[in-house]
């Protein structure tokens, strides 16, 4: 049977390779600044630790810096995620059949294909954290050495990936308590624990030289700066409808019904399963209550709820389902490919300007134009005032050059860590200045003169989506920037 599941996993990751060498999409721009890491290589960064750094800076080294330089990382975690669900199925639920189900049932997830596509911190974490999930499970009923030593790693590696990772402690205790104290008398559950937990030291090190600012960032994200806190239930609202999005409108109800009745029926192994999915959705959910929360922060949980949905849909509602799964599938062939809605005249179901496909698109083109005014101009250096642009720059004006990004009106990001542009004052260096709105006089000011302006705008689907606005300036002197006030 495993010969089955890695064939047909390793079509579907083939089937991946070709959308990204062939789909006209460009790197997000998450996507970009995490490249952009991977030039600095670092013990940690400003909002995230080090790995997805790491995994670029091997992944373009060998593919160059390209699309699929950079997403071929996606694609292996995402056929790494089938093969560790098969698994972890068969472990639990001891039938190969309904594994192998269930191991083709997350192609129906968008989470799950979207992870196995676009390369961001989400995607190692959501291998690291399942794999962690799959390797306490094992070395809770096994207790053996070596399981508890691979799940310490999983969980450092985890870490490693993303800070959420820390939601697996809870899950961890209350499991253990709910039905397996003895396991706080193993010393080997100690040991996994101080394994984990020396990954860390490299992130608290960067930290406490660079004065906390990834602490200081995800506290802003979770509120903790905000003095007073209200009740919104727009974004709580969001927050919903947005968990129901990325889980699949189709099938979300099912993995719901299995999260309560493993409850009810004080199931123990679909309570382990149910365990993540509970506590990253009422955390992040709490958080929504005040503010916005984005749909994909949860994700990196929710594996084992797909384990759960594909093993009630096999074994209850195998029939009734069926034409739910496909209608699910439908969905995300779309989702991928949005142009196949004007060719059957359903544009008004998504129009261009609504379509999340637009932030992926125009970045090339753009940078081929930044990169055609620089020929142009011997000394200069390009920069915005967005880590978004600057990044997406970049990875664009081949061959690589460092771009910048002043901070005016905006919060702190990683540029702000590295050498900015005050190296170039006073030596005759145009600056070529790329915005999504007009330049500001702050910025018009630090240069000698204006020297040429235009304004670039991206088309998808035949409409006009995106526009930018490019300046070249002449003689930078200094731009005064705004001090660090938000995270």
């Amino acid at each position: 049977m495993f010969r089955y599941v890695l064939i047909t996993h390793l079509f579907f990751a083939i089937i991946r390779i070709l959308y990204v060498l062939y789909r006209d999409i460009d790197l997000s721009t998450e996507e970009a600044q995490y490249w952009l890491w991977s030039k600095h290589l670092d013990l940690s960064y400003y909002s995230k630790p080090p790995l997805i750094a790491y995994f670029n800076f091997i992944s373009t080294s060998i593919l160059g810096d390209t699309e699929i330089g950079v997403r071929i990382n996606s694609i292996i975690f995402g056929f790494l995620i089938a093969i560790i669900i098969y698994l972890f199925s068969k472990e639990v639920f001891k039938d190969e059949k309904l594994a192998f189900f269930i191991s083709v049932f997350i192609y129906l997830i968008p989470a799950y294909d979207i992870a196995s596509i676009i390369f961001l911190t989400d995607t190692p974490l959501a291998f690291f954290y399942l794999l962690l999930s799959y390797l306490f499970y094992k070395s809770v009923y096994e207790n053996k050495p070596i399981l508890w030593i691979l799940t310490g790693i999983s969980a450092g590696l985890a870490f490693l990936s993303k800070y959420s990772a820390v939601f697996f402690f809870p899950v961890a205790i209350i499991f253990v308590l709910l039905f397996k104290r003895d396991i706080f008398k193993e010393k080997w559950f100690y040991i996994s624990i101080l394994i984990a937990g020396l990954f860390t030291l490299p992130v608290i090190y960067w930290n406490v030289a660079n004065d906390f600012v990834s602490f200081k960032h995800v506290g802003k994200l979770a509120g903790a700066d905000e003095k007073t806190l209200s009740i919104n239930l727009k974004h709580f609202g969001d927050y919903i409808l947005g968990q129901i999005g990325i889980n699949s409108v189709f099938l979300f109800a099912f993995m719901v019904y299995e999260v309560f009745r493993a409850i009810k029926e004080k199931d123990e192994k679909l309570i382990y399963l149910s365990l993540s999915p509970i506590i990253v959705f009422v955390f992040f959910g709490g958080i929504a209550l005040f503010k916005n929360v984005e749909a994909n922060w949860p994700a990196f949980g929710y594996a084992t709820l797909y384990m759960l949905g594909g093993y009630v849909v096999y074994k209850r509602f195998l029939k009734i389902s069926t034409i739910l799964m496909f209608l699910s599938g439908l969905s995300i062939i779309i989702l991928f490919y949005t142009p196949i809605l004007d060719k059957v005249g359903l544009t008004k179901l998504l129009p261009p300007e609504k379509d999340p496909s637009k932030r992926l698109v125009g970045w090339q083109e753009l940078g081929s134009y930044v990169k055609s005014l620089t020929e142009k101009y011997q000394k200069n250096f390009i920069f915005s005032d967005s880590y978004h642009i600057s990044s997406e720059l970049a990875f664009y004006v081949k061959p690589f050059r460092q771009t910048y990004c002043i901070r005016v009106d905006r919060r702190m990001t990683q540029f702000d860590l590295w050498e900015g542009i005050k190296k170039f004052e006073n030596k005759g260096y145009y600056g070529i200045y790329v915005a999504d709105h007009p330049i500001t006089e702050k910025v018009k000011s630090g240069f000698e003169s204006l020297e040429f302006e235009s304004q670039y705008k991206v088309k998808y689907r035949g409409k006009e989506v995106k526009t930018y606005y490019i300046y070249i300036l002449k003689n930078y002197k200094h731009i005064e920037e705004d001090p660090i006030l938000s995270y």
